[in-house]
């Protein structure tokens, strides 16, 4: 902030000069008269609103805004706007600001009245011409004045000092319903510009940008729009340089995705292979055929995903507890005939096919593998009944019991029997050749299958309970080659 150098020490104003009213002037909500002049260039548009908050700018409680254009009304632009704005709500408008839009400046000036004191905070910007509303262009040079008083003013000219007075005249105006005042400042704010010519800053009686502005400012918004074109020129060519730069840039990235897609479009895989299947805990060693059709993004490496389809014979013996029957049979007055009937399942059960997926990593020598699915299971079961009987007399047992065996075969079968997970890996003998992997593959590979119930036999018509079986957790260990048909 520069504050001007006081001229004289009286701090009082006379009322004679009008440089404020000695009361306060009121906002009333103003009635807008439709103003036409067929034979005027810029159009006179004006609005009047409440609070509003503009960019750089106090908040306003009450505002009026005034513009000249050639344009309609909608399209919102002007050569100058005029603000005037009440910031404290006391029914004053106390700020005024006048925004003028002229090649090849622009500039904005900002009065903020003080009725009490009588004094005046004054700014002055001056920015570059841009299309963009004013607070978005370049600013050159911002000079303020704090607490001028009427001695100043009436130093910096005759014209400032006019100006000053108008602002406060139009205010009066206004608030008596008239926009004509209004219309006829704005205009005249319009025709006093601030321009360069040949090269040099030229202000004027309303501006006098020699007393606002050292001859250093003056100088440095002179050769800013000076050195404009070459500035201009030189931000063109770095603009063109940048576009060739992000041309070449896309063309690269361009290339290099259409080489990753490629690179990782699918690949289809079918595996063909078999070999035999071991089961720990038992004595059948089986053969087994498969097919994985798979997908993998990347020939030769990557990531693949696939089924898991195998046609296989592999068996497990096991026994299973099916329960107790008790029975009590009244022969006579305290005479009982006993039965107590153990039951045993013995179980051979058959995995004939498995189905899964199968997700692995794929290199050049060896993939490794993991897959998960349900087998499905075939139960062959004999259920053994083990019956004692002996007679009871007054609940003591009489004699020696008899004991009775009876057997039923019987089937149970499951789709989607016990689910298994497992971990393999597949190993070419045969490294590469021209850079590329041999097709055939030793595979060894390790299932657990675990546990699940497979429902139960109802043999009720000879006798024996409803029994339930389940297929217990095993382990499978599979050895084989595959072949690899790749596309």
């Amino acid at each position: 902030m520069k504050t001007l150098k006081k001229l004289l020490t009286a701090g009082a104003f006379l009322l004679t000069t009008n440089f404020f009213a000695p009361e306060k002037v009121y906002s009333q909500t103003p009635k807008i008269q439709k103003q036409e002049n067929q034979d005027a260039i810029l159009n006179f548009y004006l609005e009047t609103g409440d609070e509003t908050a503009y960019a750089e700018m106090p908040a306003f409680k009450k505002n009026i805004k005034a513009w000249l254009c050639a344009c309609p009304k909608n399209e919102n632009q002007g050569n100058i706007w005029l603000y005037y704005g009440d910031t404290d709500n006391d029914g004053v408008y106390d700020y005024v600001s006048v925004q003028k839009n002229i090649y090849p400046i622009k500039s904005q000036e900002k009065f903020s009245f003080n009725f009490d004191t009588k004094k005046i905070d004054y700014v002055l910007k001056i920015y570059d011409y841009c299309q963009e509303s004013i607070n978005k262009c370049d600013e050159i040079i911002s000079k303020s004045y704090n607490e001028m008083d009427q001695k100043e003013a009436e130093y910096l000219g005759s014209g400032f000092f006019e100006r000053i007075k108008e602002f406060v005249k139009t205010q009066k105006e206004f608030n008596r319903f008239n926009s004509k005042q209004l219309e006829e400042l704005i205009r005249k704010e319009y025709a006093y510009q601030l321009k360069i010519v040949d090269g040099n800053l030229v202000g004027n009686s309303r501006i006098p940008i020699e007393k606002f502005l050292s001859e250093e400012e003056i100088k440095k918004v002179e050769n800013y729009i000076q050195e404009k074109p070459e500035r201009e020129r030189l931000k063109k060519e770095q603009e063109e340089k940048l576009k060739e730069l992000k041309r070449q840039q896309e063309k690269i990235r361009t290339e290099q995705e259409e080489a990753n897609r490629i690179e990782k479009k699918p690949k289809a895989r079918l595996k063909i292979g078999g070999g035999i299947a071991i089961t720990p805990r038992s004595s059948h060693i089986e053969p087994y055929f498969g097919i994985n059709p798979q997908l993998t993004n990347k020939k030769g490496k990557g990531f693949a995903i696939g089924l898991d389809i195998f046609v296989m014979n592999s068996k497990r013996s096991f026994e299973l507890y099916g329960g107790r029957e008790d029975d009590e049979e009244s022969l006579g007055p305290y005479t009982d005939l006993i039965s107590h009937t153990n039951y045993t399942n013995s179980i051979l059960a058959k995995n004939t096919n498995r189905f899964g997926l199968n997700i692995g990593y794929v290199s050049p020598v060896f993939e490794i593998f993991a897959n998960a699915g349900f087998l499905r299971q075939k139960m062959l079961i004999t259920t053994t009944a083990v019956t004692e009987e002996y007679t009871e007399v007054y609940g003591i047992q009489q004699g020696q019991s008899s004991f009775k065996t009876r057997k039923i075969n019987w089937e149970e079968e499951k789709f989607l029997g016990p689910y298994y997970f497992g971990l393999g890996m597949e190993i070419f003998p045969f490294l590469k050749e021209n850079n590329y992997s041999k097709n055939i593959s030793f595979s060894i590979e390790g299932l657990i299958a675990l546990r699940r119930d497979m429902g139960g036999g109802d043999v009720s018509e000879a006798g024996y309970f409803y029994s339930d079986v389940y297929s217990p957790t095993h382990i499978m260990i599979k050895a084989g080659l595959k072949y690899t048909f790749r596309k």
